[in-house]
This record gives C-alpha cells, structure tokens and sequence, in this order.
C-alpha cells in the first residue's frame, strides 16, 4: 500500500546510522524508541552495508514504521526500495539524477532531494510538480555524520535564502526540511529564523541523526525533540516582543524607570577605541561597565541579574571567545546586542561577522548604513573601511534594508545617521512549521524613523557609534520582565540623538563635545523627561 503524499509529517525525520549506536542498543530498538515518541518520518542510510544485510535491515525497519503508520524513505539505493516497495527514496546531487529515479519508482513513491543552492531549486521547479516532493536543506551547522562534506554549513540564512527561491520560482508543492547539525540547543532557533521574505514558507520540518540514533535513552531523547517543535516558540530572553509602534513619551518614561531601579550589568566585547567613552556612557546611564574578552567568565557574568552583552566586531577579537559569550548569554537567556563594524570592509571581517551571525539569536542587530545595507544584500561590493560612507542613500532604501536584517534575523535592527530606522523583525518569538508567518513580509514589519537635525559633531569624534549600542544594551538589559524590548530599543535612540543635540549646541568643538555628550546622557537619563527631547520618531509606512 502505498502511503499517501499528502498525509506525510516531515516534522521529524529521523536518518539512521548504525555506526553510532551506544552499547546496549540496536539500529530497530533505537529507531522503535523514535517512532513511540514523535518521530513522523525514517529514513533508513546505511552507507556501508552490503545490499543483502542492508535489505534485510529494510525488511525489518519497514515493519517498525506500518506499525505506527509512519512512510519509510530509502537512503539512495533505488535497487533496495523497489526490493521491498518502500514508500520513497531520497538522493544527493551526486546520486541518480531525479529524472530517472522518478521513472524508476512511478508517480505515487515520495522522492526526496539534497539542496544546497538557490540553482538548484531553480532546476527542480523547472521540472514541475511530478519529480521532487521535498527537500533536504543543508548542511545548516557543522556535523559528525559529514566526515568529509562537500559544502559549507550554510546556517539558518542559507536556509532562508532555499526558502526565498522556492518562493520566487513558485515551487509550491515542494516540502522543506532542514538537516545537518540541528540539536536542542539550536532548534528553536532554525525554526524562529527560517521564514521566506514574503512571509509565507517556513521549514516544514528537521531531520536528526546522533540526538536520536547516539542517544543513551532515546526515547527521551525523542520527546524533547518532539517538545521543541509542538512549543511554537523561541523565548530566547523573557521580555515582552508585542510590536508598538506608537510609542510615547510615558512608554519611555517607564523603560528609563526600569533602568533606573535595576542598575544593569553591561558586559563590553568591544574595539579599544570605544572601551573608555563606552564606559563613561554606560555609567551615565544608570548602568556598571565591564570590558572582558575572557572566555572563562562569561558564564558568570550572564547569570548576574539584569546582565546584557554588546558585542562589537571594531577590533577582531579571536572568534572562539566572542562565540563562547554568545552562548552563555543564549543559554541564561539574556539580551545581546550585536555591532558588526565594518561587516564586510575585509574578508577577515566579513567571515568573523557571518560566523557570529549563523552562532547565536541577537536581541538587536546595530549598523551604520554601509553595514545595514550589505547585512541585507542591498548595496554593491564591499564596504569602505568601517565608515557608512559618503554616498547619499534615500530614505526609502535604508528603511527597507532595516526591515530585511530585523525580519531575516528576526531581531530589532536598528540603522543610524542623521536618520534612524529601527525595524522590529521579532514576530512575538513565535514560530509555525510550514506556516510562515502569514500575511506579514520582511516589507510590512514595523519600523519607524528618527531625526533630531544634523549633528555634524557625531561624525568627528570616535566611538560615537560605537556607543550607542552601549546605550541600547544598558537600557534592553535595565528591562524588568515583561518589559518591551522594542520600547527600550527606541528610546535609546532617542536619548543619544536627544544628547548629541543638546550637547552640540553648548560644547565648542570635537575635543569638548565627548565631555558634553557624557553630561547631556547623565542629565536626560537622570531627569527623565523624555517629553522634553528634541529628537522626534515617525512611524514609516
């Protein structure tokens, strides 16, 4: 009997490998332990079995899955699947073409696919609805079971841009399932991250080897797999992510009063340039500066309550620290905000940035213009040192690449200049498989703009960028819980561009205009009157 397409759950795939196995435990016991707990799709990869035992193990496995009505996929031998009439096959780009494993098996047998490149879903689109019925999306994270891959881990913005093409090329009926080095600690992150710009396609599913096929227990090991995906959602720091965009003046009121109450912690990776006047700023606001780049205390310092990081990529600090302080703070679910500088000024920069990007979930991504815009592919070639540049960009533009890096990331972006866009791309840290996230595109996320006038003064001293990410994480990690990010995030914006005017119009040039700066954060921050800055925000449409 031949399972029907339609009724196929890709939710969770599970790839065996019986090389893996922990003593005690058989390639049917672990496979039977997955299908008792959640597993709604096998598929049987033996690489180096011999065809007799591997048709034997077919036999065997195929029993297991009638018995809990679950399709049993075979890993590139056609030859084996014809032999026991499985329910599909599944084929890399260097196995059978997909024309002919389609005549081999017929209409009605599930075909799956290795994807790794937006081409390659150009090809299957081309060949219509009648040859693949899914996808394999990967390799998204570095992993085991590849001794010697043949491409690069893609992370979760590969994935986006396989689910942006099957999108543009209209392949509907194509189902998706990511696969390569997705485990519990990165899960919820794939699926909250995954969605086409448009909205309208998210993963339909993962697929898992060691954390089912080497688990010691791995029913249990399949029951929180199976948790990770019915929960629907990424609470990856407890703060309220609803989007406001009307924000008031009382709104702000009541972040700086959060801020004031709970003296947060700002841990600073960041450029030497910026350690000292980023300290002065954090201070300023009400919160503690700490400059360390020791991966030993990392843990220690995101456990401290009210506790942010801002990690800042001005000097190129050795990446394995950089990622270990990502993962503390992921892991005690505090916010980070990330300042990649220079993002793609050098290669060396380039890659450090990505790397950091595909590792860990940023609760606000900071840039320049040049920044923002390469973030979101929208500008030519590679940035001029760490400096936007000296091109005007309309406004229409930089709106929309704020809004593209917020929903690709799904984080609140914020792009700075004599204007600022701040997008919010959190989508409530919620998820659906195979739902996307309705009608909502990267085109329609909130975001508004804010302008004080020029401050000529701003591009004449160092680390004024620098530091308003410091002002962002003091006032994001001075949050009481349930305490609206987007709120914090904007009226961070305001303050600094509030400050940086009132303070050039008393100082008499560069040199004074730090001092003045430090001051006018100190007498904003402390009177907080936010109905008398000068800076204003305007929702953009």
């Amino acid at each position: 009997m031949v399972f029907p397409k339609d009724k196929v759950d890709y939710s969770l795939y599970l790839v065996t490998d019986s090389t893996m196995l922990p003593e005690g435990t058989t390639l049917y016991s672990q496979v039977e332990a997955g299908l008792k707990n959640g597993v709604t799709l096998v598929q049987l990869r033996e690489k180096d079995t011999d065809t007799k035992i591997f048709i034997e193990e077919a036999i065997a496995v195929q029993k297991l899955c009638k018995a809990y009505d679950v399709p049993l996929i075979i890993n590139d031998r056609i030859d084996v699947a014809l032999a026991i009439d499985a329910d599909g096959v599944h084929v890399g780009q260097s196995d059978m073409p997909i024309p002919m494993v389609r005549q081999l098996l017929g209409p009605d047998k599930i075909v799956g696919w290795s994807v790794g490149k937006t081409s390659e879903v150009e090809t299957l689109a081309q060949w219509g609805t009648d040859m693949v019925d899914y996808i394999g999306i990967g390799m998204v994270f570095p992993t085991e079971t590849k001794k010697n891959p043949r491409k690069s881990p893609m992370g979760p913005t590969g994935v986006i841009d396989i689910l942006n093409a099957l999108e543009t090329t209209q392949a509907t009926w194509c189902r998706t399932v990511a696969i390569g080095g997705l485990h519990p600690n990165n899960i919820p992150r794939v699926l909250y991250q995954c969605v086409s710009h448009n909205g309208k396609r998210a993963l339909d599913g993962i697929s898992v080897v060691s954390d089912i096929m080497a688990s010691d227990d791995a029913g249990a090991s399949t029951k929180i797999l199976r948790g990770l995906l019915d929960y629907s959602k990424f609470e990856y720091i407890p703060l309220d992510f609803s989007h406001q965009e009307n924000i008031t003046s009382k709104d702000i009121k009541d972040t700086l009063s959060q801020v004031q109450k709970n003296h947060p912690l700002v841990q600073h990776m960041t450029n030497k340039v910026h350690q000292n006047f980023g300290a002065n700023v954090t201070l300023a606001l009400g919160s503690s500066p700490i400059m360390s780049e020791v991966p030993s205390e990392v843990d220690e310092l995101a456990s401290v309550p009210n506790a942010a990081l801002l990690l800042n990529t001005g000097s190129v600090a050795p990446v394995e620290a950089l990622k270990e302080a990502v993962r503390a703070y992921n892991e005690r679910k505090r916010p980070i905000i990330f300042d990649p500088v220079g993002y793609s000024a050098t290669q060396t920069r380039l890659t450090l940035n990505n790397t950091l990007l595909q590792y860990g979930q940023y609760t606000c991504i900071k840039g320049n213009s040049g920044e923002i815009l390469s973030l979101a592919k929208l500008n030519q070639g590679k940035m001029r040192g760490v400096d936007a540049g000296d091109d005007k960009v309309d406004k229409a533009l930089l709106a929309r690449a704020t809004r593209l890096v917020a929903f690709t990331y799904k984080t609140i972006a914020v792009c700075t200049g004599e204007y600022d866009f701040i997008a919010d791309g959190t989508m409530s840290s919620s998820y659906r498989l195979g739902h996307g996230v309705g009608e909502l595109s990267a085109n329609d996320i909130p975001c508004v703009m804010i302008e004080d006038g020029p401050i000529p003064l701003m591009e004449k001293i160092t680390a004024s960028g620098c530091s308003l990410g410091t002002a962002i994480a003091a006032l994001v990690g001075g949050l009481s819980p349930n305490g609206i990010a987007f709120n914090a995030v904007v009226s961070a914006v305001l303050l600094y561009k509030s400050a940086g005017k009132l303070a050039s119009l008393n100082c008499r040039g560069s040199g004074s205009f730090h001092v003045h700066l430090i001051d006018a954060l100190d007498q904003l921050f402390t009177t907080n009157d936010p109905s008398s800055w000068t800076a204003k925000v305007e929702i953009v449409t």
